[in-house]
């Protein structure tokens, strides 16, 4: 899909819709890429320096190619034209619905990104082979009945909870100042470069991605815990819970080493109208709960429920709110298992008022908390946002919808 995306854009600049319609036109309508396919491998290309989307006049980003992404192009030209002289199916499967086609394109898509990123690794091939036997029983037992549409939280209904802001997507290359081990599993570095005069970032659960390899074909997401644009500083905070580029990085950066980064796109900030705040979250979501807690006012309550190894890996953090702080230890081997958090969760008591919860964690972990709160206790929907850090058993993966 990303050749095939270079190669319309390579003809002449593009929003998402014309890449669309142009595929959709190149293959006599049998194929219509979803937007859920298009716009994450534009945000890849855009990443990767392969495409620059810009802003037309029209309240649209059209994407056009970088030198980067010709020359890419150009060391793919044979894939590239395979892709544009093949003829799609018009067997049973060219006659399936479009809707169906469109799905099963969508899922091979995907497959061959996830793929590409980790091509000879076994336990994301075997994540990823019983996600797809999972789905096929799925679709072979369960029935299908009519959905409703989603009926609107109407207890404030004038508050916008959530506001996104866009930035403009840049690179930087940065330095090591400093690094620290803050406990024994968190180590603290900070970075400087000029070019974090303009840095931004407006939420606490921002992430901009980390560039390994000699390629930079390695990627990771990481939460900006602090930034300082006088002092042309960068802090991140790396956990020390896996053998990944990022974390065979950070173990032994040192003052004078450099790190590409990209980002953040953009923002989620949460609309300061809580009465409380309920941060839920492993050890990899500790720097979005610190800065969190720190970014909160005086006369917010806000809770933290944590999991990590032990005593010795608590944090500190400096808050003008009102905090009250669990911690969970459990051993390393055992981050995947939703028992802990869930249990600690379950005899929590919450303050009275209207309050916000964030989960981030494990996949598997962040999906049982998400349920609790939505299902056993009635908490409002839009009152709360999940996210799956990483997922068990997979290099690099996140599940940020938890869908």
């Amino acid at each position: 899909m990303r050749l095939l995306i270079l190669t319309m854009i390579a003809d002449q600049p593009r929003h998402g819709y014309e890449i669309i319609k142009a595929i959709e036109d190149r293959f006599d309508g049998i194929y219509s890429p979803s937007p859920g396919v298009i716009y994450p491998a534009l945000s890849w290309l855009e990443d990767m320096g392969y495409a620059l989307l810009q802003p037309d006049g029209s309240g649209r980003k059209r994407a056009r190619i970088t030198d980067e992404g010709l020359a890419f192009l150009t060391a793919n030209r044979a894939a590239a034209d395979d892709l544009m002289t093949r003829r799609m199916p018009h067997g049973p499967r060219g006659n399936a619905p479009r809707p169906i086609v469109q799905a099963m394109d969508d899922i091979k898509a995907a497959l061959r990104q996830r793929l590409a990123e980790a091509p000879s690794d076994p336990a994301l091939v075997a994540a990823l082979a019983d996600r797809l036997q999972a789905a096929a029983r799925d679709i072979a037992t369960t029935p299908v009945t009519p959905t409703s549409p989603d009926i609107p939280d109407e207890r404030h209904p004038m508050d916008q909870i959530i506001t996104r802001h866009r930035h403009e997507l840049k690179r930087r290359t940065l330095t090591v100042r400093e690094t620290s081990y803050l406990t024994p599993h968190m180590i603290r570095i900070v970075l400087e470069s000029d070019d974090l005069s303009d840095f931004v970032s407006l939420g606490a659960d921002d992430h901009i991605k980390l560039f390994f390899g000699p390629e930079g074909d390695q990627m990771r997401d990481y939460t900006p815990r602090a930034y300082d644009t006088d002092d042309r500083s960068l802090v991140l905070d790396f956990a020390v819970h896996d053998a990944g580029p990022a974390t065979a990085w950070a173990v032994q950066a040192k003052p004078g080493d450099t790190l590409r980064i990209g980002g953040p796109r953009g923002s989620a900030v949460v609309a300061p109208v809580f009465d409380w705040y309920l941060l839920i979250g492993d050890e990899t979501a500790l720097p979005a709960i610190g800065r969190r807690i720190e970014d909160l006012a005086a006369g917010t309550q806000v809770l933290s429920l944590v999991a990590v190894p032990g005593e010795e890996d608590e944090q500190t953090f400096q808050t003008a709110a009102t905090w009250h702080a669990s911690w969970i230890h459990r051993p390393i081997e055992a981050a995947a298992d939703p028992a802990p958090l869930l249990t600690a969760a379950q005899a929590l008591d919450l303050p009275e008022g209207r309050g916000f919860v964030w989960i981030a964690a494990e996949a598997r972990v962040a999906k049982a908390l998400k349920h609790h709160f939505l299902n056993d206790r009635g908490h409002p929907g839009p009152e709360l946002k999940a996210a799956g850090y990483w997922v068990a058993g997979t290099a690099g993966e996140s599940d940020k919808s938890l869908e």
